[in-house]
């Protein structure tokens, strides 16, 4: 029973505002998209940060102190973002986890560094954060080695002349990982012979799959989100049943499954974890979070409670007269899901990848 108590002090502390000193409790401010298209990427990541806060806090929290979590909804809008980090200021946050998408990354990033607030970001990505030190700590593997991975793949695979399909509404994200990929695509002989934006005006996407297929592509690479690659996997497999499609990682979400249905059958993507490790942290984890949310978690769900194990370990071992960023730089590596967990002197992360296609509507690593 003293888990479900810190649970619910948890959730309390989500909508309770105290004054911020040392011996109050620990607040962190989370954001990310927690409605609309992308809701399932930002929900699944919120669980994954109540888990591991209600586990420190089931454990006599950090030197006593509880941890509390003040969810806010960017609404994927980069002013809303900016918004919401100077309430996490005014609201007196130890650090904030988030955000997921890349476009509220930059948007956020120069207010995190005017106000000083450590950020922890589970997933962002594009290569444009990388090598600068800021307040901004990312987890994930930047565009740069997951587009080139695709390129790889896709030449390896015999398909040399690919269209592609962008988000609007991630520019920072999409338009990064095209430019890479389109570098090492080109370099290998490669051919992207479209490039089609959608969420940027009221076209169909009935009338967005016609254009990706209208020059016979080898392939379409979908660099959208899960929702936005279920429906546009439906309307391609209308026009065409066999033209293979991949979907850039951010798309990997369990969502895309459970709403593309046989249309995203074969699709192929890459994974920032071993969802079939069993070693066994992992494993617990993953009971954990059943337990807890009756579903089984998602990528977002995997990087979020690493990026909370570095933040809570940085705390913990953080001397009184130490930052917070000098503590996540110099802490030493941390045993995460799957691998082990440490930044670079930029607070750069780097993690494996894995590519993987659905099967009879499960993700299956590609050997």
């Amino acid at each position: 029973m003293k888990f479900i108590r810190n649970v619910v002090a948890l959730f309390i502390g989500c909508f309770l505002v105290t004054a911020c000193d040392e011996s109050g409790p620990i607040k962190i401010g989370f954001i990310a998209e927690l409605t609309g298209a992308g809701a399932d990427t930002g929900t699944t990541s919120l669980n994954a940060l109540k888990l591991a806060a209600a586990q420190i806090n089931d454990d006599g929290g950090i030197d006593g102190r509880m941890i509390e979590i003040f969810p806010r909804d960017d609404l994927k809008d980069p002013k809303e973002a900016q918004k919401i980090v100077r309430e996490f200021k005014d609201i007196g946050v130890d650090a904030i986890v988030g955000p997921i998408i890349s476009s509220i990354g930059m948007a956020m990033l120069p207010v995190i560094n005017e106000l000083d607030i450590v950020t922890v970001s589970p997933t962002v990505s594009a290569a444009e954060f990388a090598g600068y030190r800021d307040n901004l700590f990312r987890m994930n593997t930047t565009t740069r080695e997951n587009a080139r991975a695709y390129a790889r793949r896709n030449i390896a695979l015999g398909r040399k002349r690919v269209a592609t399909v962008l988000d609007g509404q991630n520019e920072a994200f999409t338009e990064s990982w095209y430019q890479e990929f389109l570098l090492e695509f080109d370099g290998l002989d490669g051919r992207v012979i479209s490039k089609i934006w959608i969420n940027t005006d009221d076209t169909p996407l009935s009338d967005v799959a016609r254009d990706l297929l209208a020059d016979d592509p080898d392939a379409i690479v979908l660099i959208t989100n899960g929702a936005d690659s279920a429906k546009l996997a439906k309307e391609i497999r209308k026009i065409s049943s066999d033209i293979p499609l991949s979907a850039a990682e951010w798309a990997g979400t369990e969502g895309l499954i459970a709403q593309g249905g046989e249309a995203v059958e074969r699709m192929e993507l890459v994974q920032a974890y071993d969802r079939y490790d069993t070693n066994p942290r992992f494993q617990k984890f993953i009971a954990d979070y059943k337990a807890m949310f009756d579903e089984v978690p998602g990528y977002t769900s995997v990087l979020t409670y690493d990026a909370a194990t570095v933040l809570f370990a940085a705390m913990k071992t953080k001397h009184p007269d130490q930052t917070l960023a000098d503590a996540l730089e110099k802490l030493p590596a941390q045993p995460g899901l799957n691998q082990d967990l440490e930044f670079d002197q930029f607070g750069d992360g780097n993690r494996d990848i894995y590519f993987v296609t659905i099967q009879d509507g499960k993700f299956i690593r590609v050997k």
